[in-house]
């Protein structure tokens, strides 16, 4: 595996409040803009901060975790660097455990794992990616392009709790099939 975008100790964190969203400068021509709206975001977002060593150390374990998957490598950044935002800057959420299927094991999943879980209308499999693990439930970001259950759609990146009862370890060919996304950058 070639990566060709690694962090450096340029990359900073800010707030853009045109955006009212956080960004990440990559450098002075490229911003990533995260997907989660400021009233999701823990109040110590909104300023400026370098991207830690530790973001670093996450965005490796994050995207390296997006092999698995079949997504193109703006999608793999794309998902590891939200799954840092989400992992470190949103605020605590409830479980939302009813959109899917309880499995008959019970799974211990770990940071960074690909998951699945099966909708509770239709039992379709759903591909998700363990970015906070819980006791008993673990903060979960889309890993997919969309799907919806109970008329509610939800899109790629978008964090979810899940309980660790619904969760199972990704069955390969499911990664494989995934539907490939269009990303644009914003400047």
């Amino acid at each position: 595996m070639k990566m060709t975008f690694r962090p450096t100790d340029c990359w900073r964190w800010y707030f853009d409040s045109e955006y009212d969203s956080l960004m990440l400068e990559v450098s002075p021509e490229m911003l990533f803009r995260c997907c989660y709206p400021s009233k999701m975001l823990v109040p110590d977002v909104f300023g400026e901060f370098p991207f830690s060593v530790s973001d670093a150390t996450s965005y490796y374990q994050f995207y390296n975790s997006c092999q698995l998957l079949n997504l193109t490598d703006s999608q793999k950044i794309e998902l590891a660097i939200n799954a840092i935002v989400a992992a470190n800057f949103l605020k605590p959420q409830m479980p939302k455990s009813w959109y899917f299927s309880q499995q008959p094991k019970l799974y211990r999943p770990k940071v960074a794992d690909i998951v699945e879980v099966n909708l509770q209308e239709d039992g379709q499999k759903v591909c998700l990616m363990v970015v906070e693990v819980g006791e008993n439930a673990s903060l979960c970001i889309i890993a997919q392009a969309s799907f919806t259950a109970m008329s509610k759609t939800f899109v790629f990146s978008e964090a979810i709790k899940v309980m660790n009862d619904r969760l199972k370890p990704i069955e390969h060919n499911i990664a494989r099939h995934s539907e490939h996304l269009k990303l644009e950058a914003i400047s």
